[in-house]
């Protein structure tokens, strides 16, 4: 499952038309990562969000418990530009799968 989550976020970086046809701005990005998130969790009864949640704000020092993790990027990010937080944001999910995956078993 790891590698097909980090082809993904791979094929998203050098093609992001790809994924999105006339509007590869951040927001396309925050809504296709929720709805993966969303599904992920249907699928496997894992909440992601509340996982990379509880791991962001242990690596930026920043404690918001009840915002989402989208809205915490967002504004520990808030000075970056477009694509600053689009990289920011493929970065910190590589490694967020990196080493989630790494300590867990998935066939």
């Amino acid at each position: 499952m790891e590698n097909k989550i980090l082809h993904t976020i791979k094929y998203m970086r050098h093609r992001p038309k790809m994924f999105f046809w006339n509007d590869d701005t951040f927001n396309s990005y925050i809504i296709y990562f929720q709805g993966f998130f969303y599904s992920f969790d249907c699928s496997t009864n894992i909440d992601l969000e509340r996982e990379i949640s509880g791991w962001y704000q242990k690596r930026v020092k920043f404690k918001a418990p009840n915002m989402s993790w989208f809205s915490q990027f967002e504004h520990v990010n808030k000075n970056l530009t477009e694509i600053e937080k689009i990289e920011k944001l493929l970065d910190t999910l590589e490694i967020f799968f990196k080493e989630y995956f790494s300590n867990k078993s998935y066939p």
